[in-house]
């Protein structure tokens, strides 16, 4: 019988999608950053953005040795106003990475679920998701959360799941993983030893390859609750 209910954020229980690639986005933040007095094209911006988050993944690559490390996204943004002669506070840095957050946020939904004790293990920046969580009513709702920027490693590698169950004393085999994706929520999950549920939505990638032997593909989240 199952005690704890873990779960995926972006995409299972909470319904989101950004786009980090799409102008809009990049024109908006131009905007902002230009109150900052910090001047970038949009496409400089975009390029920017994402060629400091690629270099700062493969250093702690590097330095970690996960295959999937998770990088804190501050130090990105630090770089950003950096590089164009501007100095910021840790508080501003957190106040700029939500305005981020906001500006590539399309649609919210919170779904919720019931069960018994809830975790939620998620490939997310802390920057984005402790205030978004904040704003879902969700803080309190999690008997113990994760998150891949505050662990430095992400699924599908199991040692994230391992930190999770280490963490809060869980037992793999009364522990059962939830997700939509199938590679880092439910063949990740396998690899630490635990049961998954496999749930398809709007924002689920590709299947990769067949779930696992261990893994329920179900339609809808509630149908967790019923699961023994």
């Amino acid at each position: 019988m199952y005690q704890n209910y873990i779960f995926d954020l972006y995409g299972t229980l909470v319904d989101i999608h950004t786009d980090e690639w799409k102008d809009a986005l990049w024109q908006s933040f131009c905007t902002v950053l230009a109150e900052w007095e910090v001047c970038y094209q949009p496409k400089e911006l975009r390029a920017a953005y994402h060629r400091e988050v690629r270099r700062q993944t493969d250093a702690l690559r590097q330095v970690s040795g996960f295959d999937e490390p998770e990088i804190d996204i501050a130090p990105v943004f630090f770089h950003l106003l950096a590089a164009k002669g501007r100095t910021a506070t840790d508080r501003e840095i957190a106040a700029l990475a939500w305005t981020f957050r906001t500006l590539s946020t399309e649609k919210l939904r919170q779904l919720k679920e019931r069960g018994k004790r809830i975790y939620l293990l998620s490939n997310a920046q802390a920057l984005f998701t402790r205030p978004e969580l904040t704003a879902l009513g969700l803080e309190g709702y999690f008997d113990g959360v994760l998150l891949s920027s505050e662990a430095g490693v992400k699924k599908p590698d199991p040692h994230f799941y391992r930190l999770l169950l280490d963490q809060y004393q869980l037992r793999p085999e009364q522990s059962l993983m939830t997700g939509n994706d199938d590679l880092a929520d439910c063949h990740g999950a396998a690899a630490a030893g635990l049961d998954s549920c496999y749930i398809f939505t709007e924002q689920s990638p590709v299947r990769h390859r067949p779930l696992p032997e261990r893994c329920r593909e179900i339609r809808y989240i509630l149908e967790v609750a019923t699961i023994p």
